[in-house]
């Protein structure tokens, strides 16, 4: 009786560990598809948006680009962003880093952060000054 209840716990704990894993699969996939269809085409994307906004007459004066969104904290990709900077500035953006705040009372917030490389360790990005975030673009997978 005490074999079939420790082979029950331990084939649970395998059950709860397989379902994990498989989450934590499903989210890298899905990452990494954005990333590579952003790098694929970013470039479309970003004419595409600058070329609406001329239409409309509100054109960028500055130089712009399409990069992932990385949202800190969950380790997740969550779209894209245009990023719109001097040239030089932009140039280095790879990503931008998406943090998410609970503010006092019932307010929360997105802070959008241009960053030097995409990375799920925070401490490996670096803030690129000069560029701000001009766009957020909705990847559905």
């Amino acid at each position: 009786m005490r074999k079939l209840i420790l082979i029950g716990l331990a084939l649970s704990v395998v059950g709860i560990t397989s379902i994990s894993i498989y989450a934590q699969l499903g989210q890298i996939l899905k990452g990494g598809a954005i990333v590579l269809l952003v790098k694929q085409f970013g470039k479309q994307i970003n004419d595409g948006i600058n070329t609406a906004l001329m239409n409309r007459k509100w054109e960028h004066k500055q130089a712009t680009k399409v990069v992932p969104i990385v949202s800190i904290g969950s380790g997740a990709y969550a779209g894209a962003a245009q990023v719109i900077g001097d040239e030089e500035a932009v140039k280095k953006v790879e990503a931008v880093a998406q943090l998410e705040l609970n503010l006092p009372g019932r307010a929360r917030a997105k802070v959008l952060i241009p960053v030097d490389k995409v990375s799920l360790n925070v401490t490996e990005m670096q803030r690129v000054y000069d560029v701000g975030v001009s766009a957020v673009i909705d990847l559905k997978l």
